[in-house]
């Protein structure tokens, strides 16, 4: 990829592959060790529902141990990388966690199952889970709260795989059966460990996806990863019971957890969705937040009380005089005599003129008096002959 340097380039697929091969074989190493996994026997026909069980476990491990690797990987990845190089690593974590593939299928060359070829069936598992989690990698590459899911409910699920075989860690106790998220305690009643089986893995995906939505949602990511951070753990999950199969048992040992992770992804996104949808704070608590990378600041300016903006939207400015000014109310006075004194003039002006005209000269605006017609309510009046212009040279003569 362009701008990516080879030394970027060889720790980023070394990290990718090398620490998806490390954790495939650890977890095999610790299932081993505690009894989880136990192919080296005789399987009885009555019996094929715990083998079963033991094939959700290697395709269990092959998906987390790719996410596990991508996960690291992060750590080299560049900032703003584009999507092929985070595409690449993932392939690269997929065939690191191919790495079990030998490790599960040699034990299994000692396993006795009736009609079935346990060699092919366990690599087959190993390989699927492998494929399968080259997508749980690339989604952990390009997401934080992918990573967040599937690392707590990997710890998660081996928090309870040690629960269920604590008891049977005890000297001449024989290794206890433990099925992939189920709490199979074998000191509790029957009836209780088929409970757990039912509702451990729902429960589990609930809660973690509540959590992590929440904390999605502190960390102000966007509407949907909210409400997707509680699918990618428990898919893994689903996605594993979905490779084992559910089984044939009469007493349903496989079915009842295979059912139960059916619901586990659904269950890990309600709880996301119920963060996401939760009740916000007030609506200015996101201005009053403080600025991240991704929401920087809003530019802002200076108060500007004297420009002209100001001054004509909030009216005069702050260092205008509120009061009228000095000797304002004098020279007002003085204006209004001197108009007063200029009309009066005018108007003896025109009398005078009018008093030296002969009556038959006068006009109604020498006299200000209008001569009207008689009426009597009925009939128009009538026009008087040659007095058509009477109004209009009243009107104007009021203009000299």
């Amino acid at each position: 990829m362009p701008g990516m340097t080879f030394r970027t380039w060889a720790k980023l697929l070394g990290a990718s592959f090398g620490v998806a091969a490390l954790a495939g074989a650890s977890q095999l190493g610790l299932a081993y060790g505690l009894g989880v996994l136990r192919f080296s026997r005789v399987v009885e026909v009555t019996a094929r529902d715990e083998w079963i069980a033991q094939l959700a476990w290697v395709a269990w491990f092959a998906m987390t141990a790719a996410a596990i690797g991508a996960v690291v990987a992060r750590t080299q990845l560049p900032k703003r990388a584009p999507a092929g190089a985070r595409f690449v690593p993932a392939v690269v974590a997929g065939f690191g966690a191919a790495a079990i593939l030998p490790l599960t299928m040699q034990p299994a060359r000692a396993a006795e199952v009736t009609g079935v070829d346990p060699v092919f069936v366990v690599g087959a598992c190993a390989a699927l889970g492998a494929a399968v989690g080259i997508f749980a990698a690339y989604a952990a590459l390009r997401s934080a709260v992918a990573r967040w899911s599937i690392l707590t409910l990997t710890v998660a699920t081996w928090v309870i795989a040690l629960v269920s075989v604590a008891p049977s860690l005890r000297p001449g106790q024989e290794p206890a059966s433990v099925r992939l998220g189920v709490l199979d305690v074998s000191v509790l009643p029957d009836k209780v460990v088929d409970q757990a089986a039912l509702f451990t893995m729902p429960a589990l995906a609930l809660i973690s996806g509540l959590v992590i939505g929440l904390i999605a949602r502190r960390g102000r990511h966007s509407l949907v990863a909210i409400a997707l951070s509680g699918l990618p753990g428990p898919a893994l999950l689903t996605v594993a019971y979905l490779i084992a199969g559910p089984g044939a048992g009469a007493d349903r040992y496989q079915e009842v957890p295979y059912w139960a992770a059916m619901t586990a992804a659904g269950a890990g996104v309600f709880g996301s969705v119920l963060a996401a949808v939760f009740r916000r704070g007030p609506a200015g608590s996101a201005a009053e937040a403080p600025p991240t990378p991704d929401r920087p600041p809003l530019p802002q300016r200076d108060a500007q009380p004297h420009s002209a903006i100001a001054q004509a939207a909030g009216g005069p400015s702050a260092n205008a005089p509120t009061g009228p000014l000095p000797g304002a109310g004098a020279a007002q006075a003085i204006t209004g005599r001197a108009n007063v004194a200029a009309a009066r003039a005018s108007v003896a002006a025109r009398a005078s003129a009018a008093a030296q005209r002969p009556e038959h000269e006068l006009r109604p605006s020498d006299t200000g008096v209008l001569p009207t017609p008689s009426f009597d309510g009925f009939t128009p009046p009538q026009p008087r002959p040659g007095k058509e212009n009477e109004l209009s040279d009243w009107v104007g003569g009021l203009g000299r």
